[in-house]
């Protein structure tokens, strides 16, 4: 801060009008010149000094120390102000790092199901499977019960035996009675490349038509009996398609004159759908029996290296 009685009082500079400037050098005339023209020039800004000395003024107002003015005609003390005291660094605790979280426990296959629990797709994931893609059963019903001794006992014959599995059912309350034979592996053959066929030829566009067909084949293939209980009606079908694709067959399908593999799957299926299965109600209700027989089928063929399974067996 800048006491105003410590500064000297500014000679005031008069010009005489009474100069002879014949008398006077050029130099000394050019400052005469000059000196006449700061006489009409308006007030010098303050000088830079002078603005250095208020901005430091205006920063030490800002300051805790004060200054009041003081009466006029007396010197103020010399105060210097203290110096700002700085702030210390103050030190942030350090926190712990987050706990690793824990794996999470390996996935466990088990048994149990639930029909009810249905678990929500997650973005991008495929849609689960409505019907098995092998033998058209119904995904959302219960899985199969654990067969009986007298299947597994008969299952266990004909792979000793080498001959087909033979499984019978009983539907509408006992009134109507079904039979199906597991297939041999030269007619499933059979089945597979007609079906290939008509896909190569363009009758079969799209992938469900050719499991549909697939599985149509092969249930009129494995259904060997189907009659009613009060004898309305009785239809025994041939346990082979042919000698050929099953020499422990006794009965095989036979039309004269047609021997394209083909063309007798042709004719099976039309002798099927003219003469047994009539209605769509009874196709299908048929369609799956056949499809709960081959799970059947396929569940004691995963159960075979399972020794606790064929204990009763012995």
């Amino acid at each position: 801060m800048v006491d105003d009685n410590y500064k000297a009082d500014q000679p005031k500079l008069e010009l005489n009008s009474n100069v002879d400037e014949s008398k006077l050098s050029d130099v000394e005339k050019e400052m005469l010149a000059d000196l006449r023209e700061s006489k009409e020039l308006p007030p010098l800004p303050p000088a830079i000094s002078e603005m250095q000395l208020e901005e430091k003024q205006k920063v030490s107002e800002d300051t805790t120390t004060t200054l009041e003015a003081l009466p006029e005609g007396k010197i103020a003390d010399s105060i210097s102000a203290p110096l700002p005291v700085e702030p210390k660094l103050q030190t942030m605790p350090v926190e712990d790092p987050p706990p690793v979280p824990e794996e999470p426990p390996p996935y466990v296959e088990t048994n149990d199901t639930n029909d009810t629990d249905t678990e929500p797709l997650s973005g991008g994931s495929e849609a689960p499977l409505v019907n098995c893609p092998h033998c058209g059963w119904d995904l959302s019903k219960q899985a199969i019960v654990e067969p009986d001794q007298d299947e597994k006992m008969g299952f266990l014959h004909s792979v000793l035996g080498q001959k087909p599995f033979i499984q019978q059912y009983e539907l509408f309350g006992g009134k109507v009675i079904v039979r199906f034979r597991t297939l041999t592996t030269k007619e499933m053959d059979i089945v597979y490349n007609v079906v290939f066929q008509q896909r190569e030829s363009g009758a079969i566009t799209t992938i469900q038509d050719y499991w549909e067909k697939v599985n149509r084949y092969r249930l009129y293939l494995q259904l060997t009996y189907l009659a009613s209980t009060d004898g309305s009606f009785t239809h025994t079908l041939p346990d082979s398609y042919s000698k050929e694709t099953n020499p422990s067959g006794e009965h095989f399908w036979d039309f004269s004159g047609i021997h394209d593999n083909p063309e007798r799957l042709k004719k099976i299926e039309d002798t099927l759908l003219t003469d047994v299965l009539r209605t769509e109600t009874i196709q299908r209700t048929i369609s799956n029996y056949c499809a709960r027989f081959n799970r059947l089928v396929s569940k004691l063929e995963v159960m075979i290296d399972s020794p606790d399974f064929w204990n009763e067996t012995e």
